[in-house]
């Protein structure tokens, strides 16, 4: 019996008289380089000390052997195997083929596939990127059978769209399969990656995306349970400043989280996470999820994404004393205020009134790569009044000189200092201190690592809150 190597078993070709701008390993797998036309070109590290002929033959004879000798499963011959036939045939076999090194490469954000075309990427330094991989139809049908099955969900050309986590690398992957859908044209994936560890608040601020002053004002709101929306177009990092502006929440608050695709990380061990479920027989939507949060005795509610009629009942949440946080796709405050006005979701006035904070995600891409920019907003007695906003001239978040004191000049926190029985005096002076300890806290951080890449968000919480309580504000 003959067994000859399929072309599906791909290997990553080192470039020929490749010249980089720049070069890195990922997971001392792979070789990863940076041309001056900005393609990303990836390669298995391997193959710079082997050639490929050797590889393929050493493959080819494990395979040949898995299939005269009758072996069963073909991890126990990849076991058997050399480190290099080793690596090649697990990514074959039991990962995700030659799109697994792009997924771990922690400086690759998003990954956007469509078949016979280079795989696009967007890199943190340098923004979107051509890659030298490209997948068959097949191949990609292939990819995405493999992930919907490990994700435990279906896809098929009579439902060819889906959204959801895969459960290796907790990544966002979202399909439209090959189908009348996409006119039988081929079939598109892209993948969302989730950072290993959640930015905190001072890695925004490191980033520019947020001034101390800026980050003070959201934590002392999120303390004070203020409803926070955060909008902005796809990839303006949303969810990443949710994430961040949730871990200043008190430490031990009680959280419910509601999403289609779970992608918020919090510390607090009093974390209720729910998704959605797509079931004809059973499904269980963001209107269920939000009815039952409001019923319980939580401190914070807190959904995803609103899209549309749920926002009703997230506002419900509002009017009941929750502490509420949500991303929201509109391209400014105005816009998003308009759509939770009008139909079909017809936010109730009253409701809203409630919900003071917004804050825009701004994406800046620059020659090297994908920055953001946040500005604040505050709507008080139907007024929107920005607060914090991006001068593109310096690059810099500056405040609005008219507002001086946000706790006197806007009239909401008269609700909040009644709820919390707490001075407008204090409230003012607690937003000070923490525009103060911030600032300390950072520069210890950045004095001890100067990436902050090491620096572990739920310790940061309990050190701001710490600080916060010495000096007196409970």
């Amino acid at each position: 019996m003959s067994f000859e190597l399929k072309p599906k078993i791909r290997f990553l070709t080192p470039p020929e008289k490749a010249v980089c701008i720049d070069e890195y390993d990922v997971a001392d797998l792979y070789r990863v380089c940076i041309t001056p036309s900005k393609e990303y070109v990836i390669y298995d590290k391997v193959l710079v000390s082997q050639k490929l002929s050797d590889v393929e033959k050493s493959v080819q004879e494990l395979l040949r052997s898995v299939v005269t000798r009758g072996e069963r499963e073909v991890s126990k011959a990849i076991e058997k195997a050399s480190a290099v036939v080793k690596h090649v045939l697990e990514r074959q076999f039991f990962g995700y083929g030659v799109v697994e090194p792009l997924i771990l490469d922690d400086n690759i954000i998003d990954i956007h596939i469509l078949s016979e075309k280079p795989i696009r990427v967007t890199h943190r330094r340098y923004g979107d990127l051509d890659t030298s991989v490209v997948l068959s139809e097949e191949e990609l049908k292939e990819l995405v059978l493999r992930i919907s099955t490990l994700a435990g969900k279906s896809i098929s050309e009579a439902k060819p769209l889906a959204s959801f986590i895969e459960p290796r690398y907790e990544t966002r992957v979202s399909v439209v399969f090959y189908s009348d859908v996409t006119l039988r044209r081929g079939l598109t994936v892209d993948i969302r990656k989730q950072p290993k560890r959640p930015w905190s608040i001072l890695k925004l601020i490191d980033a520019k995306t947020l001034s101390v002053d800026e980050a003070a004002f959201l934590w002392l709101s999120v303390k004070y349970k203020v409803p926070i929306m955060i909008v902005g177009e796809m990839m303006s990092g949303k969810t990443t400043l949710a994430t961040a502006v949730l871990n200043l929440i008190p430490p031990k608050s009680k959280v419910i989280t509601i999403e289609d695709t779970p992608e918020i990380r919090l510390c607090t061990p009093y974390w209720t996470r729910t998704t959605t479920r797509e079931s004809p027989e059973n499904p269980v939507t963001v209107f269920d999820l939000i009815r039952v949060a409001v019923r319980l005795s939580v401190d914070y509610v807190v959904v995803g994404e609103v899209r549309g009629e749920e926002a009703r009942d997230w506002a419900q949440a509002i009017l009941l004393g929750h502490g509420a946080v949500t991303t929201f796709h509109a391209d400014s405050p105005e816009s998003a205020l308009l759509r939770l006005t009008t139909p079909p979701i017809s936010v109730n006035p009253q409701a809203l009134k409630m919900l003071n904070v917004f804050v825009k995600m701004i994406p800046i891409r620059r020659e090297a790569g994908l920055e953001r920019r946040a500005e604040v907003y505050v709507y008080d007695s139907d007024k929107l009044t920005p607060l914090f906003t991006y001068d593109t001239a310096r690059d810099a978040i500056v405040e609005n000189p008219g507002v001086g004191s946000p706790v006197k000049h806007f009239s909401f926190f008269k609700r909040v200092s009644l709820a919390h029985g707490i001075s407008l005096e204090k409230l003012g002076e607690e937003l000070e201190f923490m525009k103060k300890v911030l600032q300390e806290v950072y520069k210890e951080a950045k004095s001890r690592d100067p990436a902050l890449e090491a620096l572990d968000t739920c310790k940061l919480a309990e050190e701001l809150y710490k600080r916060l309580w010495e000096a007196g504000y409970h």
